[in-house]
């Protein structure tokens, strides 16, 4: 509730606001598309109205490289909230996005999903032998935030950022856990491999060491989408 949130940023007053909140399951966004719409975009202008209120210096929103020229709700979900964020970005309070690759390990990840089917001894489930993800841990998550919260300070804001990551394919990381697996077939929404920056950011973006900022950002035409 956006008046929850006021009330916490009023008592608080925090110099920085990092907006991690959202329905992130690509199949469940397919299916429950108005929950989707209320967490990741109404939630998502709750936080920007909030932050313009108070005048919060920082802004920090969480997006994900299914936001890259996405091909399912929860992609364009984040895709609007990194145009919604940016496209707020002013003199008081600056906005900035990260974009992360699949979290290791974290809550809904494929990993402990496995380890548990393994641990049931039942074959692990895999929708296709072909699909790969751009993988990232924790750690790094906390080292891309850290980053984004420092470039945002030196700077005006307004861009993207993520880590360079590696593409990996999830079949070959199965078989290290199981040789027992189980083809289930793509669900709903799902795409085999995915981008961190699209073709339309490349002239637009740069390598920071082994990071990549995006100042430009045109990773969808959304109106050429809607006259199609």
């Amino acid at each position: 509730d956006k008046n929850d949130y006021s009330n916490l940023v009023y008592n608080v007053r925090p110099e920085i606001i990092i907006h991690s909140a959202a329905l992130k399951h690509v199949d469940t966004a397919e299916k429950q598309p108005i929950e989707l719409v209320k967490s990741n975009i109404i939630g998502s202008k709750n936080i920007i109205d909030i932050s313009k209120e108070f005048d919060i210096p920082i802004t920090i929103g969480i997006s994900t490289d299914k936001a890259c020229n996405p091909k399912n709700l929860y992609g364009f979900s984040k895709l609007l909230m990194e145009k919604m964020f940016l496209e707020a970005n002013n003199i008081k309070t600056k906005f900035s996005c990260t974009r992360f690759g699949n979290v290791a390990g974290s809550n809904g990840s494929v990993i402990p999903y496995w380890l548990n089917q393994n641990d049931q001894g039942i074959p692990l489930n895999i929708t296709h032998v072909e699909m790969r993800r751009l993988m990232i841990t924790p750690e790094e998550c906390s080292k891309i935030i850290n980053n984004t919260i420092i470039e945002t300070q030196n700077s005006d804001g307004g861009f993207v950022m993520s880590k360079l990551m590696k593409s990996v394919k999830l079949f070959e990381l199965a078989k290290l856990i199981s040789e027992d697996i189980n083809i289930i077939g793509l669900r709903d929404g799902e795409e085999l491999d995915e981008d961190l920056v699209s073709e339309n950011e490349i002239e637009n973006s740069y390598i920071l060491g082994d990071y990549v900022k995006i100042t430009n950002h045109k990773n969808y035409d959304l109106n050429s989408r809607i006259k199609k």
